[in-house]
Parts: structure tokens; sequence; C-alpha cells
């Protein structure tokens, strides 16, 4: 069989699968069907080739025919604006994120200074003060604890003596009245 009978045969097949009409145009007429595509990119890639054209313009006109031969393009097509529809649905928290890392980026000179990087280093000394805190908060607290009950025992010392010199205080007052009675009106 001829290779351009094949070729056309295949073309036919492809634009079948796309489910584009099957034209018979004219060399260098404009179309939609993938042999006018691949007729009009071979003529580009001679005029390319030969200097008559600008090679870009063929090389966008090969990536599209690209496109259109693949048999998955409807699918990817499909594919493709799914994935827009997600990007477009993420897109305020691309944003959030963006924000963030304009901020991190702006903060970058602070968390890179010498002394954030020594805080790893440091961190030992940290805990170990931590530690030393802690002891002593123990020992302020065994002190505190010492000192209330001092001074619960002096309060009940105090009490107690008070409580002792009052009665002392009623017995001395008892006894002197005892020993000189009150005069009445100045008449004893």
């Amino acid at each position: 069989m001829d290779p351009i009978a094949v070729l056309q045969s295949r073309i036919e097949q492809l634009e079948a699968k796309l489910g584009l009409p099957s034209n018979s145009l004219i060399e260098g007429q404009q179309g939609d069907s993938v042999t006018v595509n691949l007729i009009n990119t071979a003529q580009a890639i001679n005029n390319a080739t030969a200097g008559h054209e600008k090679l870009a313009q063929a090389q966008n006109m090969a990536s599209e025919l690209n496109n259109y031969t693949d048999p998955n393009f409807i699918e990817n097509m499909q594919q493709n604006t799914m994935n827009m529809h997600e990007i477009a649905a993420a897109e305020p928290v691309i944003k959030h994120h963006c924000h963030c890392m304009h901020r991190c980026k702006q903060a970058a000179p602070v968390l890179e200074s010498e002394v954030l990087q020594q805080v790893p280093q440091m961190q030992e000394a940290v805990n170990n003060m931590h530690i030393a805190a802690a002891e002593v908060k123990a020992e302020a607290d065994g002190v505190s604890q010492g000192i209330q009950e001092l001074a619960e025992t002096c309060g009940a010392a105090a009490s107690n003596a008070s409580e002792q010199l009052t009665n002392v205080a009623q017995k001395v007052e008892q006894v002197e009245q005892k020993m000189f009675p009150k005069r009445r009106n100045g008449l004893d």
C-alpha cells in the first residue's frame, strides 16, 4: 500500500475518533480537519526550512497538530477543565498561602539572625534553668509551708498567752477587791 494512502487512512481514523468531519479540501485551503492542518504544517515546515517563513510559527502549528492527533485529546481537555475548576476553588487558600509565604520572606532576616540561629544550642541551658527553677520553687514552697506553720504556732501561743494574761488580770482584780474593798461615796 502507498505510504500516502496509509497516512491518509490513519488521519481519517483519528478524525473519526475525535469526531471531526472528514473533508477533502484542496491543498493550501483553510479548514478544521486534521488533514488540512497536517498539510498546512508540512507546508509551513518546508517554507521555514527554505527560509520563507519563521520557524516559531511552524513550531506552534506543529504543537497544535500534535494536540489534535493525540487520541486522548478530549479526555485531556476534560481533565484540564476539571483541574481549572479545582484551582479556581482553591484560589482563596492559595492566596492565603502566598500571603503567608510573603510574610515569611519579610521575616527572613530576623529568622536568620545569629541569635535565633543559636537557639538550638541554648535549649539545653534553658532546660537546665527550668529544672533549677523547679527545684527553687519546691524549696520556696517548703519554706512557705514552714513559715505558715510557724505563724499558726505563734498565733496559737499568743492567743493562749493573751487568755492567761486575761485570767491573771481577773485574779489580780479579785484579790485587790478582797484586800481593798471599794469605798462607797467616800463615806467609808
